[in-house]
This record gives C-alpha cells, structure tokens and sequence, in this order.
C-alpha cells in the first residue's frame, strides 16, 4: 500500500537510490533538501515525479522550527526515511577536536532525534507507520579510529531502537540499518576496484530499506540490521 514519506538525504549516493526504490513502489515522497542546489538536483534525477509524487522542501535537519515545516508540508505521513548523515575521520580520539565532535552530534545524532520527536506523535494520530534510519558498522564493531563518529551513530541506533519500543503499542514500527562502507560513487573516487567490489551495494540497501516500509515488513520491529557484503565484521 502507498504511503506517504518523509526522507532525508534523497540526493546523496546511496539517498538518491532509496528514492528510485520507494518511487517505483508508488510512495509519494517528502524530501529535505539542504539547498536550492539539492532540490535541482532532485528535479534533474526525478523529472516525471518531482512536483506530484516528489516533493522537495529546503529544511536545516538541526533547526527544530525548519523540521516544524517540513513535516507540515504533508498530510498523513505514515513514514520517516533517515538518510542524512555525515562522517569526519579520526585516527584516534586524540586527534579529534572539540569542533569534530560537535561538528558529528550535530549532523548525526541531534537530526535524528529531532527527526523522531516530531514524526512519533505524527503517526500515533494517523495509526502507525515504519520508520528506518541509518547507523553504522563501527557503532556496532568498534575498533581503533572513528570513536566519535561510532558514538554518534551508536546514539542513531539507541534513539531508533528505544522509539521502537515506544512505538510497540502504537503500531510504529522503527528500525536501523548499519551498513560498512557503501559502493557510492564518492567511494569509488578513492578505493581500488578490489575494494570497491567489498562494499556494501547501495541497490541492496534500498531494497531492504523499501522492504521495512512495506506491508511485508510489518513483523520487523527494533531491529539493527547489519548490511557488510564482504567486509569481516
């Protein structure tokens, strides 16, 4: 059954495939855009769908008022697509700064709670829906570098997980999907082609993230789930 979704990161590597997937099952799609020049590049990727079935709304995910007005934006929204995020490399935690970690907390954990304070009372009025956001695999397996980046997608999990279980009687459902490294062209720029081929594909995330939204994902609720493809956890 169509819904109607608010997503986050629709134009990025692995966002702008997440969109083509719910798209073609026939949900119509709100999407943040951080500039004029995301919201062009949704109309230029999009052509048929943007203006009817896609709809893009400049919004500061770390503005409580700008969320405020993206979700005003649509009527009986039954569902959130977290993709937005960022990433600061570290090689220790000596080497990240006071402005890094702020920097991280501020463009990974603060969204999504903002994110899910709103959208939780949201479906609760329109009878439930699913929820899906995106941690990562050093805040599931962590190891020596990435310790604030790990923290602040660990909070991405914690905050999606304990909604999860707010949501129970509710008929809100939230889940997180952890991947490793994602075959982005971003990714591509820098790794070799053997270690391109071990990334995680962005067509399996998207496919498992439009499968949580559907009516056979029903069952699934206040799962982790880890998406490596070749990476050793």
């Amino acid at each position: 059954m169509p819904k109607t979704i608010i997503i986050t990161g629709a134009d990025g590597g692995l966002g702008s495939a997440v969109t083509a997937q719910l798209l073609k099952n026939g949900h119509q799609l709100i999407a943040s855009a951080v500039s004029q020049k995301s919201v062009d590049k949704l109309q230029s990727l999009f052509p048929e769908a943007f203006g009817s079935q896609l709809k893009a709304v400049i919004a500061d995910l770390s503005d409580e008022s700008a969320i405020d007005n993206l979700f005003q934006q649509a009527e009986n929204v039954n569902g959130l697509v977290h993709l937005a995020g960022g990433y600061t490399a570290g090689a220790s935690i000596a080497d990240y700064s006071l402005q890094d970690y702020q920097h991280l907390m501020n463009l990974n954990v603060l969204p999504t709670f903002l994110l899910l304070k709103k959208i939780v009372p949201i479906l609760k009025a329109n009878g439930g829906g699913a929820i899906v956001t995106v941690g990562a695999k050093p805040a599931i397996h962590q190891s020596a570098g990435n310790a604030v980046y790990a923290a602040s997608k660990s909070a991405v999990i914690t905050l999606t997980l304990s909604t999860a279980e707010e949501g129970r009687g509710f008929n809100i459902r939230a889940n997180c999907i952890a991947p490793a490294t994602l075959q982005t062209p971003n990714n591509l720029s820098w790794a070799t082609p053997e270690q391109f081929k071990t990334f995680t594909p962005i067509a399996d995330v998207a496919a498992v993230i439009a499968f949580l939204q559907s009516e056979e994902g029903v069952g699934i609720n206040g799962m982790v789930i880890p998406m490596y493809n070749k990476l050793p956890a």
